[in-house]
């Protein structure tokens, strides 16, 4: 098992460096995390500290800002051209180690620098291929990044939470299922469609429901109703990056939906058209609304929830199991 490597400029990055690395300390545990503020003790070499950290480390996060390139030194020069630099030297040294993935994170809207635009001994960083972190999607983009740091570090995937026991007297129709994380799994679809033209966020109007709203799938002999043509077959069981775990049912273009996770119980149902969806539910008995895109090959949805009172959203990602 090996840890991951942050470089990043203090006066480019820091606060996007430092939210990454606590992101990556609560999803990677077991995973050292070497950040140089926090990890080299006063006085030590930071050359040799470099060079220590990274024979312990699988993964180099090269966190570039849009400063990144241009932040220069009291006299004018170019700090990423000097030999001393701090940030050189952490991906220099990463690059000529054949152990060390070395990925570019573009933060707050950078660009991928070109190789021209490099000194030579980072040239190759404009090769390798980049992951971009957004404001808006954050956690989405994070998890996505974690899911590839816990293959490179040897991570084994996190355990999903076991499935709570029916609570004495409980209706069989209102069942607790896992569901982890709903709110921020339904937030990403709306995102993602509204970059590419499909999702329109006009939909979203707060409509009249009890507080305790409910949505019991119909009752059948268990077997679902097949989706029209078009549709995906969506029924069975589905889980988050977060470990949570939740069950849809579907019948023809409806959907049911319930479960339970870190955010407290999720309850709805939604209305597909083809292989985007709206709907509604509770979570905790407040009144949420959501979008989703559906994969072609049916194994993934992209959902965004939105709260109607203050239009806040929240996105996610689920995965078939």
């Amino acid at each position: 098992m090996q840890g991951v490597f942050v470089s990043y400029r203090r006066q480019d990055s820091q606060s996007a460096a430092g939210r990454l690395s606590d992101h990556l300390r609560d999803h990677l545990a077991g995973a050292a995390i070497f950040r140089d503020v926090e990890t080299i003790e006063p006085g030590a070499d930071f050359v040799d500290a470099i060079d220590r950290a990274l024979k312990s480390c699988a993964v180099l996060l090269a966190v570039i800002g849009p400063r990144w390139l241009s932040i220069s030194d009291e006299e004018g020069h170019r700090r990423l051209d000097l030999a001393d630099d701090y940030t050189r030297l952490e991906i220099a040294t990463a690059l000529r180690r054949k152990d060390v993935r070395v990925i570019p994170v573009l933060v707050e809207g950078a660009q991928m620098p070109a190789p021209e635009q490099l000194p030579a001994d980072l040239a190759e960083l404009a090769r390798r291929n980049a992951v971009e972190l957004s404001d808006k999607r954050w956690d989405y983009d994070v998890g996505q990044l974690v899911n590839t740091l816990r293959k490179l570090t040897g991570l084994p995937e996190p355990a999903p939470p076991p499935m709570p026991k029916p609570e004495p007297g409980a209706a069989p129709t209102r069942r607790r299922w896992w569901i982890g994380a709903t709110i921020g799994i339904l937030v990403l679809a709306a995102i993602l469609a509204d970059e590419e033209g499909v999702f329109d966020p006009d939909p979203f109007v707060p409509t009249p429901a009890a507080p305790d709203a409910y949505y019991p799938p119909p009752q059948t002999s268990g077997e679902t109703t097949a989706p029209s043509a078009g549709l995906p077959m969506l029924s069975g069981m589905w889980h988050d990056t977060q470990g949570g775990r939740f069950e849809l049912v579907q019948q023809g273009n409806q959907l049911y939906f319930q479960g339970a996770g870190p955010e407290g119980y999720v309850v709805g149902s939604a209305r597909l058209e083809g292989y985007h969806g709206q709907g509604s539910h509770t979570l905790n008995g407040y009144l949420l609304q959501s979008a989703f895109v559906v994969s072609t090959d049916g194994s993934r949805i992209d959902v965004t929830v939105v709260d109607p009172a203050n239009g806040q959203r929240h996105a996610a990602v689920l995965l078939r199991q």
